[in-house]
Order: structure tokens, then sequence, then C-alpha cells
């Protein structure tokens, strides 16, 4: 067989599997390998795995890496056989290692997990064993089997985070069909009010305008709960729900500046309904494309809506804009429209934040 790759062991040292079979000097049995297959080969086998394989002696120094030394040290064999362990890592590895090497050392099998940041912010998950290796009643150091379990970890991860969406998402629609509930209540009251005005006309100027208050507020109280669920679909970020809300109605381009996603979640609220209204004003146009831009700076939330022509409705984009009312702006905000319906119009809502 064709000699393989670079290993590293101390002088002298057989290469032997520790089991059933004739005591060897220490008093305990060796297994034989087969015929045909010595030391040498096993040392291949045991460099063609990816799982750093290592024996530590009782002093704390390697004695003995296969080939993977060069993926999990970053060393050849040859490079780190001799050395302590501790120089071999850096200050976290040190950190996470020296209480178990010692322990293992001590007789004591530890298993544990360590992540390795790799780089442009990628991590290996790393499982390390160590198996002490006694002899009689004493330690001769221990074997070290370093496996990349990264794949699992991430699998774990995912699963995870899927059970906490369905929990989420099953919460949610609890809560949507109660405010779907609520909502279709009040418009059947609206419906009995606006059913007796037809049947008692005489009394439609006094009635006509609670009826409207009333119907108003219950639209109001509406998109205030959907922008709710909208902002919860997407914990702990706001630019994630801006991003559904513009999707919803035009998926076009969106950007952000400054530290949007730390908005107070009444901040945000207004925010998602601010858009909604202004977007779904602009949409009746048909335009030809919206883009989107939030930013915080200087104490200021704007955001700006730039709507690209616009080949229907009965007036310019801004008009509507402009007529939305109080449904946009609450105390404090401000709304101005630049354009023509038929080029290009620049809306831009803000409103002072922190």
């Amino acid at each position: 067989m064709a000699p393989g790759p670079e290993r590293a062991r101390p002088a002298g040292t057989t290469l032997g599997c520790r089991g059933p079979g004739p005591p060897g000097p220490s008093g305990e049995g060796v297994m034989e390998l087969p015929t045909g297959f010595d030391a040498e080969d096993l040392g291949e086998v045991l460099d063609a795995l990816p799982s750093l394989v290592a024996y530590v002696d009782a002093a704390g120094g390697l004695r003995y890496a296969n080939a993977a030394s060069r993926s999990w040290l970053h060393r050849t064999p040859a490079e780190v056989v001799g050395r302590p362990v501790e120089q071999l890592l850096d200050e976290a590895g040190c950190a996470s290692t020296h209480d178990r090497l010692l322990a293992a050392l001590a007789g004591t099998t530890q298993r544990f997990e360590r992540s390795l940041p790799l780089d442009e912010g990628r991590v290996r998950h790393a499982l390390i064993e160590m198996v002490p290796r006694c002899r009689g009643d004493r330690s001769d150091g221990c074997y070290v089997l370093v496996t990349n379990i990264t794949r699992r970890v991430e699998a774990e991860a995912g699963h995870a985070a899927s059970v906490v969406r369905s929990a989420l998402l099953t919460e949610r629609n609890a809560r949507a069909a109660g405010v779907s509930d609520s909502a279709l209540q009040e418009l059947f009251a609206i419906g009995l009010q606006l059913d007796r005005m037809v049947r008692h006309p005489e009394s439609a100027t006094a009635e006509a305008a609670p009826i409207l208050e009333h119907l108003a507020r219950t639209v109001d109280a509406l998109r205030g709960s959907v922008r709710h669920l909208i902002v919860e679909s997407q914990p702990g970020s706001t630019s994630g729900a801006v991003r559904y809300v513009v999707e919803l109605w035009s998926g076009g381009p969106v950007g952000f500046e400054g530290p949007v996603d730390d908005l107070a979640p009444e901040v945000a609220h207004e925010l998602l309904g601010a858009l909604s209204e202004i977007l779904a004003a602009a949409a009746r146009h048909d335009p030809e494309g919206i883009a989107v831009h939030v930013r915080v700076a200087g104490g200021v939330l704007v955001a700006v809506v730039t709507v690209q022509g616009g080949r229907r409705g009965d007036g310019p984009v801004g008009t509507d804009v402009e007529a939305l009312g109080p449904r946009t702006l609450r105390p404090g905000a401000t709304i101005t429209v630049v354009g023509d319906d038929l080029a290009r119009t620049l809306i831009t809502w803000r409103r002072p934040v922190g």
C-alpha cells in the first residue's frame, strides 16, 4: 500500500486497540491487527477522518494527532506533536478546555460542545470528547476526539425556531379571530343604525354624523389591530414589518437609514399606519412604480414614498394623500406632497421621536 499523508507520533509507539487479546507490557489486552493490516494502515485510516483524533499525555503534552489537525488546529501534525495543548489553543479555547482537560487527565471522561468562530462571521460547532487512558491505578493521559456537529446544531436551532413560529402563529390567529369578531359586531350595530335611519329619514340629519363617527372609529380600530399583528409577526424588527407592508401594496424597493429597529412600538405602529394609508392611496392610481425610504436622524422619523407616474384616478396622487386626514396625521406628524401625477410624486411623512 502506498504511503499515506504525513503523520506524527512519538518514536517507538505502536498504534493498537485496547481490548481482548494477549496481555501487553502493561498487563492489559491489545487487539492484534488483521494480517496484512499494520500500524501504517491504521494511521492512514485515522488521517482520512474529518474528526481530530489526538492523544494527550499525563503532563498535558500532545503526543499524537491525525491529519485533521490542519483543519482544527491550523497546523500539521509534525508542528503540534510534542507541544503542550494550551500552547495550541487561543485564549477562549484555553478557558473552555483547561478544567475539562485536567478532569480527563485525572480519570473522568469529558464530553462538551464548543462554538468556534470562522471567517466572514461563520461559526463551526464542535463536540469534544476526552476519554482517560488508564494504566492500572494511574492515569496515563487521555484520548481526544473533536467532531464537527455544525449541521446538527443548525438543524436543532431551525426546528426550535419553527416550533416558536408555529406557537406565535396559533396565538396571532386566535387574536385576529377575536379582532374580526369584534369588528363584525361593530359593523352589524352600524348597519342597524343605518336601517333605522332609512325607515325614519326625518332623523337623518341628527343621526348621520354619529353613525359616520362610529364607522370611522371601528375602521380605525381594525386598522390598528392589523398593524399590531404585523409588528408582532416580525418580532424586534420594524424594518421587517415595513417590508411586509410595502410588499402587500407595491412590492417596490425599500431602504432604511439609522436605528429604525429601535423605534418604540407605538411609533412603529404609527409609521405602519401612515405607510399603509399612503401606499393604498397611491396604488389606486396604478403607478408605474413605488419606492419607500425610512430614516431616523436628528430625533426625527421620516418616511419618503416616491411614486412614479399614475395612469388612473380622478385626480393627482397627492390630492388623495392630502385628503387622508387624521388617519395618517397623528399629533406632531406632518405630510408634504411634491410632484406631478403624470410624472413623479414625492410624499414625505415625518414625526419627532425620542
